[in-house]
């Protein structure tokens, strides 16, 4: 059965490392590894472009007559 270290530990005479995948006896229980079926992959994570820092807050501006717009009545 193929598994994934979740804590350090020592098997079969060699160190194992958290987030090592190795093979182990289907009988074999132990609290230092899980399944890899039961690990789910990690979502990618979204970067926002890259802005300049002159670009910052431009969306959001606007002209002194559009924030001082006043409805005639």
């Amino acid at each position: 059965m193929k598994v994934i270290a979740i804590k350090p530990a020592f098997f079969n005479g060699a160190r194992v490392r958290v987030g090592d995948e190795i093979e182990v006896p289907s009988t074999m229980k132990a609290s230092w590894f899980t399944s890899v079926e039961a690990v789910a992959p990690a979502p990618a994570k979204s970067k926002a472009a890259p802005k300049a820092l002159s670009q910052v807050g431009k969306e959001d501006s606007k002209t002194f007559i559009e924030a001082n717009k006043v409805p005639l009545a």
